[in-house]
């Protein structure tokens, strides 16, 4: 038996004992910041759609439907963007508080806190797309959809 065969095997060993070490020291990568929503990905934005369709001559919206459609916008997305402030600073301090040991009882009221101010933002979103869907008629809805 050749001396290379073994030596490759401990050499291939270091490496992957030496990556997976450098891996778990590493600072964490940042992930993209979530939604504040309990339902994610499953429910359609409806106005970023209209949006991206706005002047379309299909689509054919009326001046006032743009109207009432950029109302809706921005109160959405003023009220998520909102919520979401609380709900990063709230995950935050319920993160912080459990990595140095907080008893999980001490942290119970802020994690209900957190479920409340989510439904908020999930229920935000849901009237969005209801008020949306009463402006649109049955055949703009079709083309969205």
């Amino acid at each position: 038996m050749s001396i290379k065969a073994p030596l490759s095997i401990l050499v291939t060993s270091l490496l992957l004992v030496t990556a997976g070490t450098t891996a778990l020291s590493a600072k964490p990568v940042k992930k993209a910041q979530s939604k504040p929503f309990l339902i994610q990905g499953k429910l359609p934005h409806l106005t970023m759609m209209v949006k991206m369709m706005w002047d379309d001559k299909d689509l054919a919206l009326t001046p006032t439907q743009k109207q009432k459609l950029l109302q809706i916008r921005k109160e959405t997305i003023s009220g998520a963007q909102n919520l979401n402030k609380e709900i990063i600073a709230l995950e935050n301090k319920i993160v912080q508080a459990s990595n140095k040991g907080a008893n999980p009882e001490s942290l119970k009221q802020d994690v209900y806190k957190l479920a409340n101010l989510r439904a908020e933002a999930t229920m935000l979103h849901l009237q969005c797309i209801y008020k949306t869907r009463k402006i649109l008629t049955q055949d703009q809805l079709d083309i969205l959809e």
